[in-house]
């Protein structure tokens, strides 16, 4: 069993202003050009006036020099280093060039992310730097201070996304949380209901006399399973669990803490709170699609856990 946390942590969750973010490549070689075209020029003025004055101008020679350098500024300020590419920013990580050959980098696999704010002619951008390895992708969009905090926020959405998930509410048993399956958490849930241990463990009703375990919710269950919602008791991630026997409880009065996991840094916790707050009667503009996930959980599990949001898991 997992040892309860000193102290509870509480939920990580993306700000909504990271949802569907459009960024693009933004200045190429551009200013590189114009700085060396403008060192030309300059190196020529420079030759005429040091001609007409016969050589006494010879200071003009420095034209061209300080011309260059603030040409070399400018440009590496609006066209700094890394590969220029569209990008769009999701609650669970980056999609790089979305409306071509799409890179999916979930924040666990991305090493760092920079920001900085640059200057330009019609008006100040948001430049954002992301480095895989030794690779760094950079693409701007328009000045925005809610999403200046991304590298700020960045670790904690990855330790969110990497946070095992518990397979019961005692953290017992756990996944790594970038293998979760939607079909063994399923699995999971469904014995806890059927068994007497499981309904007991949920403050639910003992079986009847045919040893058959209640579905009826306790006087304590909407309580056991809150707790595993609202934040973490322990290292692992007790949530999608808990909203998934929500939902298939019925426990309408924990749709509120159910809805908080949709914006969960991790794809699979987000997908399954999604699924439970539509199966519980949530409005399907408050948790979003279940699809929204995609890409960054496989097609096929997307479906399934689609399928359980329509209630098609035969409880």
């Amino acid at each position: 069993m997992t040892k309860p946390l000193a102290r509870p942590e509480p939920r990580v969750v993306v700000i909504d202003e990271l949802r569907h973010v459009e960024l693009e490549p933004g200045p190429g070689a551009g200013p590189w050009i114009q700085a060396a075209v403008n060192t030309v020029v300059l190196a020529g003025a420079s030759a005429g006036i040091y001609a007409v004055s016969k050589g006494s101008a010879w200071y003009a020679f420095g034209l061209p020099l300080i011309g260059a350098l603030r040409g070399v500024v400018i440009a590496k300020d609006l066209s700094p280093f890394g590969r220029r590419v569209a990008m769009r920013i999701e609650p669970w990580g980056f999609v790089l060039d979305p409306e071509g050959k799409q890179k999916v980098l979930p924040w666990p696999r991305i090493s760092q992310i920079r920001h900085r704010t640059i200057a330009m002619s019609e008006g100040s951008v948001e430049m954002f730097f992301v480095e895989v390895g030794r690779r760094t992708y950079r693409a701007v969009c328009p000045a925005s201070a809610p999403i200046t905090v991304l590298p700020v926020a960045f670790p904690g959405y990855v330790a969110a996304a990497e946070r095992p998930v518990a397979l019961d509410l005692d953290g017992a048993v756990s996944i790594e949380g970038t293998r979760a399956t939607f079909a063994e958490l399923w699995g999971r849930a469904r014995r806890m209901l059927e068994s007497p241990d499981g309904a007991a463990q949920l403050g639910m009703p003992a079986a009847g006399y045919r040893g058959v375990a209640s579905r009826t919710p306790g006087h304590e269950t909407a309580s056991i399973l809150r707790g595993a919602l609202v934040g973490h008791r322990r290292a692992v991630d007790e949530g999608p669990l808990a909203a998934m026997l929500a939902a298939m409880l019925g426990t309408r009065e924990l749709l509120s803490e159910v809805l908080t996991l949709c914006m969960s840094p991790s794809p699979f916790v987000a997908a399954v709170g999604k699924a439970a707050a539509l199966r519980l009667g949530a409005a399907p503009m408050q948790p979003g699609a279940v699809e929204e996930v995609l890409p960054f959980l496989p097609a096929d599990e997307v479906r399934a856990i689609e399928r359980f949001a329509r209630g098609e898991d035969g409880s």
